[in-house]
């Protein structure tokens, strides 16, 4: 048996969501539970209830469209991108659309709108996350807000349909930061409840209990759960959790005042009644209301082109080695090591669910297996896709879920959804040392396109670097290519590894796995830790090469001697390999 063969495949996701083109072009979502959650089948059921009880009203809530119990997934429409994604989508000079203070005004009146239109009709939602809220664009490419949908019902509950088992959930992971106080010890209590009920009293959580406990959990039913009298302060809390990891970053301000009253709003969000929280709902709203915007509206030139999504719900461990598929694997993207803007100190954060994510998120969303920020928005990260035609989510450095590529498959409108393509979790990558083409970094665009344009690699390298970030020209992957292409032609590693990236996501260029590991090799070959990196994922999910575990490790361990999150994905690596392949691995 080959190397290759005898590697162990990472778990499967506890829960995965992927956007797919029905027949009809409407767009669809499907979520698919894995084999070992627990229940599937009773929460599967939960989330279509909830959903076909807005048939009349459908406004902020995803079309119910089947659910599919012996294949574990549910499908709903909703047309756009999930918030995740919107945070990683450059706009001219911005990392992300909200980064004005009046589009974020915006976006946090949209968000508080749904929420309190689902309250009105006494619908707790339980799970707001930035995965979750879904925007689509008008006719003039801006964000058109009014659109604002939830795509994820998965714990909420209303008067009719109450939950009836403890949330299945990790309380104890990063992902589980945004959950309010009175949420958490709602769980709790109910575990406690649950645990007394089976006959293991003083246990408090799913990873206390006998595998006796634990079987019983698909059969027993429990309609007074604690979590069933919880109201809208427990939504208003998660928002004001998400809203202010995004406002943490830069903000460019619209007037001055904005620069400390919104964030004190924001953070007001999360606070009680009783130390100067918000009353109402309808309170909250008429204080960002207060507030004067720019009128002006962003146009987006290029769209989020990701279809799956880093799902940032905390959920519970299913698998013995999950601190193992915890540490994510996400490509590296040039502006993870290239020269900083001027504010680039300032730290950005996106949800944290797949930070150590594989974090926000979102959001910046996707992964997000370790933090509390997705809303990262600048140091991005796509993942790898193990097979076409969906791509994986993309992630942020430090604290965010990201988002990443989308590639839509047409899918018969008269199923219910074709299974989602297994997604490799994103974790956040440590920035590298300067490229070859550091000396160019703070030349003026002129020097720099001479400089290009007379052969100079590490110039053109730089250029194609400047357009891929929109710095001092305008955003152009097409033309980052370009330059790239031209470094990489002689044999410049900078170029190489860049150009392999943009192959790897199919930015500025059609995806294709075998010009990927082709340049990322050529990179690493030259010692490039990046190339590196990347040529080492192609390993793990086997695109343009043969899935091989211990060629994987032998890459990661060269770029590990120059790369941090080179470092965390060998040391998780190295715990699924059997003894004979690390021998194998660790004597090359």
């Amino acid at each position: 048996m080959t190397d290759s063969a005898e590697a162990i495949a990472p778990p499967e996701p506890a829960v995965q969501l992927d956007k797919f083109i029905s027949q009809r072009d409407t767009e669809r979502w499907c979520k698919r539970l894995s084999a070992d959650y627990p229940a599937a089948d009773y929460w599967l059921c939960h989330e279509a209830r909830i959903l076909q009880g807005f048939q009349r009203d459908p406004r902020y809530a995803a079309r119910f469209v089947a659910v599919d119990l012996d294949r574990r997934m549910l499908v709903c429409e909703a047309d756009g991108h999930p918030l995740t994604h919107w945070l990683s989508t450059r706009v001219g000079e911005l990392e992300h659309p909200f980064q004005r203070s009046s589009d974020l005004l915006r976006l946090i009146l949209a968000s508080l709108r749904a929420l309190a239109h689902l309250s009105r009709d006494g619908l707790v939602h339980g799970g707001l996350r930035p995965d979750t809220l879904v925007l689509k664009q008008n006719d003039r490419g801006e964000i058109d807000y009014d659109s604002l949908t939830l795509v994820d019902f998965a714990v909420a509950r209303t008067g009719q349909e109450r939950i009836e088992k403890p949330l299945f959930i990790d309380l104890a992971s990063p992902d589980a930061a945004y959950l309010a106080p009175a949420l958490r010890e709602a769980v709790l209590r109910d575990w406690r409840t649950y645990a007394k009920l089976v006959g293991e009293p003083g246990k408090s959580s799913w990873y206390e209990l006998s595998d006796a406990a634990r079987r019983q959990y698909a059969s027993v039913l429990m309609p007074d759960l604690s979590v069933n009298t919880l109201d809208w302060r427990v939504d208003l809390h998660a928002l004001g959790h998400w809203f202010r990891q995004i406002s943490l970053h830069r903000i460019d301000y619209f007037k001055d005042s904005h620069q400390e009253e919104l964030p004190a709003l924001i953070k007001k969000m999360q606070k009680s009644m009783l130390h100067g929280g918000f009353t109402s709902l309808d309170a909250c709203i008429k204080a960002f209301e207060a507030f004067e915007m720019d009128k002006r509206m962003l146009a987006i030139a290029e769209p989020p082109q990701t279809a799956s999504v880093v799902t940032m719900q905390p959920s519970p461990v299913l698998h013995a080695n999950s601190a193992d598929a915890a540490l994510p694997a996400s490509p590296r993207l040039d502006d993870d090591f290239s020269p900083r803007p001027a504010y680039a100190g300032q730290r950005s954060t996106v949800s944290s669910s797949y930070n150590r994510w594989v974090g926000m998120g979102a959001g910046l969303l996707l992964a997000l297996v370790a933090g509390a920020a997705l809303l990262r928005s600048r140091e991005e990260h796509a993942s790898v896709p193990a097979t076409p035609p969906v791509a994986e989510p993309a992630a942020a450095t430090g604290a965010a879920p990201a988002p990443q590529l989308e590639t839509v498959a047409q899918v018969d409108s008269t199923q219910p959804a074709p299974p989602p393509v297994q997604t490799i979790p994103v974790a956040p990558v440590a920035e590298s040392a300067p490229p070859p083409a550091a000396d160019y970094a703070n030349q003026p665009i002129e020097a720099l396109r001479s400089a290009a344009e007379g052969g100079d690699p590490a110039a053109q390298t730089q250029l194609g670097l400047r357009y891929r970030k929109g710095q001092d020209v305008p955003a152009d992957n097409q033309k980052a290519v370009e330059w790239y292409r031209r470094a990489a032609e002689q044999n410049h590693a900078g170029g190489q590894a860049y150009l392999g990236f943009m192959y790897m996501t199919g930015r500025g260029v059609d995806r294709n796995d075998d010009e990927a590991a082709r340049y990322s090799r050529l990179a690493a070959d030259q010692g490039d830790s990046t190339g590196q990196f990347n040529l080492a994922l192609l390993y793990l999910a086997g695109r343009g090469v043969p899935k091989d575990n211990v060629a994987a490790y032998r890459w990661l361990k060269r770029a590990a001697e120059r790369d941090d999150a080179a470092r965390a994905r060998l040391a998780a690596l190295k715990r699924q390999l059997n003894p004979a392949q690390l021998a194998a691995a660790e004597a090359s």
